[in-house]
């Protein structure tokens, strides 16, 4: 999984491969807790050959 907060690049954050994963994450930057904007998406990793599969990006406002 894949999010992104206005300013700032992506963040990643892993899974297991055939597993069901529960997401429970938190970044602690201030600046990035004030922000109206977020965007996330869900990529599939093909290794460092391949380019990543991903969904469309969903974008969240407060």
């Amino acid at each position: 999984m894949q999010v992104r907060v206005e300013g700032y690049d992506w963040s990643r954050y892993n899974g297991k491969q055939k597993k069901t994963v529960h997401f429970d994450q938190l970044n602690w930057d201030g600046a990035a807790l004030h922000t109206d904007d977020a965007y996330i998406r869900v990529c599939r990793d093909k290794g460092s050959l391949n380019p990543d599969n991903c969904s469309p990006t969903k974008h969240y406002q407060r």
